[in-house]
């Protein structure tokens, strides 16, 4: 990796590049596949969601994905919870979700079917904080939208690039991966397969989406209590809308565990089946605004550091190949933040996230701070200082 900022135990730019025989040094946790022969590999909780009403486009497809996932990843120590929704408290009673009480997977005795009633838009973590106490039972704790490729997704290689990551750095609690279509650019595959950028195979980032995430298990507990404790759950229960948890993770992970950055992406693709089970109209992405601005008011030292990410700068399709070198923070040190302002901009051109009604996602967190800038960002003035202090080098590349 390309280390040109020269990283310590608390600090570190991280590019990856090599090979991957790389071993855990330090206190690095225990990961899978590519360890010591005879080590068992890390426990796992994955969780989901997976909406059962009637003539829901894509439904059946989700369940077969989630079965296969299932399947794919048996021997490797992984519990499933799926939170199924349904209409009315009635057919949650009578768990009346036939299509998926007929699918052999969902009655193995590592998986864990819980019927839940909601008419209308509902947030996941309000239903994954119900079994917060479970969360450090297990290292892990992955999240996934029931329409992820999990099946189909390298984990030997995902786990190796992990591995090497740590043996220098040490593990990051929550890390992400890149997916088929997002707003966010430097989260798409061909942000990375083109513009010399191949050769990277994970970066330290202040932002990863909830869509797929593996979290520490211990981290998961210690952070999604502090939010059910703040009264953030509630408030996505009144909202129906689950914005915030990613865009406050990193930092939360990062003031956890004592590191500078929280969060790793590895630069790997999985399948996203974009099913679409999310009506995003106009009141989704008011109510998603709102919630953000909640989030703002009462954690912003967590909601600080993705503010560049959730404004303008990475999501306008004008940065993808030459951004004047800031394309390769990807995090941002504390230090580094205080030398290179985060100026203020007007809502994201390149925005993906559009409604049936034409309305567009403001991609972030556009609320009032005590020195009457928005929380949103762009880190493009200063552009030439960035990209001194922090583009790799070309061994990086």
């Amino acid at each position: 990796p390309a280390d040109s900022l020269q990283p310590g135990p608390s600090s570190s730019s991280a590019y990856g590049a090599g090979h991957d025989n790389h071993t855990f040094g330090g206190a690095a946790p225990v990961l899978p596949l590519d360890r010591q022969i005879g080590e068992q590999p890390p426990s796992v909780l994955a969780m989901t969601t997976l909406i059962c009403k009637k003539g829901r486009k894509g439904f059946l497809g989700e369940i077969q994905n989630i079965a296969n996932s299932m399947r794919s990843l048996d021997g490797q120590r992984y519990n499933w919870t799926v939170f199924v929704i349904v209409e009315d408290e009635r057919k949650a009673r009578h768990k009346a979700c036939p299509a998926l009480e007929k699918t052999p997977e969902m009655h193995l005795p590592n998986v864990k079917v819980v019927y839940r009633a909601t008419p209308g838009r509902f947030s996941k973590w309000v239903y994954y904080t119900e079994e917060l106490n479970e969360f450090e039972k297990f290292d892990y704790l992955v999240v996934f939208d029931a329409d992820m490729g999990l099946s189909t997704f390298n984990w030997r290689e995902f786990w190796s690039r992990r591995a090497a990551y740590a043996s220098r750095w040490g593990d990051a609690p929550v890390v992400g991966v890149l997916r088929n279509e997002t707003p966010f650019h430097p989260l798409r595959s061909e942000w990375w397969s083109d513009c010399g950028r191949d050769g990277v195979r994970f970066v330290e980032a202040d932002f990863v989406e909830q869509w797929f995430a593996m979290l520490s298990g211990p981290f998961a507990a210690w952070f999604l209590k502090r939010v059910v404790d703040i009264g953030l759950i509630q408030e996505q229960v009144t909202l129906g809308v689950d914005w915030g948890v990613d865009g406050a993770w990193c930092a939360a992970a990062a003031e956890w565990s004592g590191r500078d950055a929280g969060c790793l992406l590895v630069t790997m693709d999985m399948y996203h089946g974009d099913t679409k089970s999310l009506k995003q109209d106009i009141t989704f992405h008011q109510n998603g605004e709102h919630l953000n601005n909640i989030w703002w008011s009462r954690v912003p030292q967590w909601m600080k550091s993705s503010e560049v990410w959730l404004g303008a700068f990475f999501q306008d399709v004008s940065t993808k190949c030459s951004p004047l070198g800031v394309d390769e923070r990807y995090h941002m040190p504390k230090d580094l933040r205080l030398d290179i302002p985060v100026v203020p901009t007007g809502q994201p051109a390149g925005n993906k996230h559009k409604s049936k009604d034409g309305d567009e996602d403001s991609g972030g967190t556009y609320v009032e701070k005590e020195d009457g800038k928005h929380a949103n960002a762009s880190a493009t003035a200063n552009a030439t200082a960035s990209a001194t202090a922090s583009a790799p080098s070309k061994e990086g590349r």
